[in-house]
């Protein structure tokens, strides 16, 4: 290979090409028109020999020689972003620059929303792009391709992120909820009424809640008769029900007038909801990174 033949664009390219195994992707998300990507594809085919991506029946699939570049691609890229562009320093009133966050709809409304408020006019250069979290997000998160990443941590082990740093901005606690108007609306929510009236459960990627998963652990029966993969749609779905849930009570808190339901004190113990925020360690002496932190840290404990 040449080096003289591989500028800093290209190989950004090829990191989303390999990101994202698809070239169509690849390019919105650099926005790059469609003769620009083509050239930058063959240039990277010719540079490197390879064909990167081939066609497997109706999908394309990395080839063995891209799917080796993956890692090595994305620290070059890393340490170039890092060391390199990077400024030395950081203005939040003039600088530009875009932070990505990925977060649940529940940190979205909670810690979030309140964190736009605190930036809002502070400055037009600076963005924040939430996502949703991936099932992915312990790659992202090894491979330092997200700013910020806050999940539950009874989903993390530390073990599995040895290169990131991580702290807690969130501690909740659960609470039954239901319809203003519903039969158990001026009581608890006990066991008894966990199990006279449907349940509205929240559904994860790959089964139950971590929090209906203490519920079986408990033997306190539930009927299923509504689920939900949205925490901030769930509060929504009970009036004019006799559905009964569960929710932080942050978030019932902040939606209970609209979405007219009240909160239930639980009698049965419940294990507290504690999130942080995960980031690869590269990012640790960042100063526009450090800064954002700094703003989420203060959010947290406003």
């Amino acid at each position: 290979m040449n080096l003289q033949q591989v500028d800093l664009n290209l190989l950004v390219f090829l990191d989303e090409l390999l990101r994202e195994q698809n070239v169509t992707r690849a390019a919105e998300r650099l926005n790059m028109s469609q003769p620009a990507t083509s050239a930058a594809l063959a240039r990277l085919r010719k540079v490197l020999g390879d064909e990167l991506l081939v066609r497997q029946g109706r999908s394309l699939q990395l080839t063995p020689r891209a799917e080796s570049l993956i890692d090595p691609v994305r620290e070059v890229i890393a340490i170039i972003e890092q060391s390199i562009v990077r400024p030395p320093s950081f203005d939040p009133a003039h600088d530009e620059r875009t932070f990505t966050v990925n977060a649940s709809d529940y940190v979205g409304v909670t810690l979030i929303r309140p964190l736009l408020g605190r930036l809002s006019g502070l400055s037009a250069t600076l963005r924040i792009e939430l996502a949703p979290v991936s099932e992915r997000y312990l790659t992202a998160l090894q491979r330092d391709e997200v700013d910020i990443t806050i999940l539950p941590d009874r989903l993390v082990d530390p073990a599995q992120l040895p290169d990131c740093s991580r702290m807690p901005v969130i501690s909740d606690r659960f609470v039954g909820a239901v319809w203003n108007k519903h039969p158990a609306a001026k009581g608890q929510l006990t066991t008894e009424v966990l199990g006279a009236y449907p349940y509205l459960q929240y559904r994860v990627t790959g089964g139950q809640s971590l929090w209906d998963q203490d519920l079986d652990e408990a033997g306190i029966a539930r009927s299923v008769e509504a689920t939900a993969s949205s925490f901030v749609a769930m509060p929504y779905m009970l009036a004019g029900t006799e559905l009964v849930t569960l929710l932080p009570e942050s978030l019932g808190k902040r939606v209970a007038p609209s979405a007219e339901i009240v909160l239930l004190e639980p009698d049965m113990p419940i294990t507290p909801l504690h999130e942080s925020m995960y980031w690869h360690a590269r990012r640790d002496s960042d100063p526009g990174h450090a800064w954002l932190r700094e703003q989420i840290r203060a959010v947290s404990h406003a």
